[in-house]
């Protein structure tokens, strides 16, 4: 009898240590986890944030080329704004240039539009956009860069680059060019990860979003506005430079409860099969001392 209680004891201790075990190591793990997953977020919103501001540089920059590049056909269209064939020719090789290009327009220098905007694309955001460049323009007026948002055109949500039309003249007038948020999006997709969610929101509102991996927020299949427990989840964000835009990760809740979960049931299954082993080796060893 005595035999089987130490037998009883010291299987009993066994499994009291290697649950100790397991629980230590599944918590370390968690933390861990925790402390990964904040590292990999904070990895992924500064590499798309990064990717934005120089996918939107190049923009600008490529933008000022082409002004530069077919300054005379634009400085032809300054002049007679009514000529559909030199806009039709311009609006072409923007399209050829930019696969991402919307729509053009040409301002005086107090931003309001000279060219006769048949199909409505300039809206009242762009004309206020316009404006407000109009009026920031520096002593440097080739360096001067528009705050990048999104414009809310029914059916055409975009964002616009705007540069001086004769950046060599003090009161030039102004290129307005609109361009749709495929490379935006597209940045946002290929640097989201499993469990999280990049959208861009606005600075000035951080409840609403702008942008997502689907598109700007008329394309997008969920609210447009962060609820209140979503902005709770936010750990990680970043704004972007020369934008209004604040990139933010929005963790998969489920995602992480899920992975925590699997953590735990994982050392629940290595305890059960510790305490069958330990079962089955008292019964074996009480066999044997009892055939003794």
């Amino acid at each position: 009898m005595l035999e089987h209680l130490k037998i009883f004891m010291i299987a009993s201790v066994f499994i009291l240590i290697s649950a100790v075990i397991l629980i230590i190591n599944t918590v370390q793990r968690e933390h861990e986890f925790i402390r990964l997953n904040n590292t990999i977020q904070k990895s992924a919103v500064h590499g798309a944030s990064y990717a934005i501001n120089i996918q939107l540089l190049n923009k600008q920059h490529h933008v000022r080329l082409f002004l530069d590049e077919y300054a005379v056909l634009l400085q032809q269209l300054n002049l007679n704004p009514s000529n559909e064939t030199i806009a039709q020719d311009i609006k072409t090789r923007l399209q050829q240039r930019f696969p991402d290009f919307f729509a053009f327009t040409i301002t005086d220098s107090q931003g309001t539009p000279t060219l006769i905007d048949f199909d409505s694309l300039i809206g009242d955001a762009c004309k206020r956009d316009l404006y407000n460049f109009s009026k920031n323009f520096g002593t440097d007026r080739s360096a001067t860069l528009n705050k990048v948002f999104i414009h809310p055109q029914p059916f055409h949500y975009h964002y616009d680059i705007m540069a001086p039309l004769a950046k060599e003249q003090p009161r030039s007038h102004i290129f307005f060019s609109s361009f749709n948020l495929k490379e935006i999006t597209d940045i946002l997709k290929t640097h989201e990860i499993p469990g999280q969610n990049l959208i861009l929101v606005k600075q000035s509102d951080p409840k609403l979003i702008e942008a997502t991996k689907e598109g700007a927020r008329d394309k997008i299949s969920r609210e447009v506005y962060l609820s209140k427990q979503e902005r709770k989840q936010i750990r990680v964000y970043e704004d972007i430079p020369n934008t209004h835009w604040r990139l933010i990760n929005l963790p998969d809740a489920n995602y992480e409860k899920q992975h925590l979960y699997n953590l735990w049931k994982e050392a629940i299954i290595i305890m059960i099969i510790v305490t069958l082993a330990q079962l089955l080796l008292i019964f074996v060893l009480v066999r044997f001392f009892n055939r003794k």
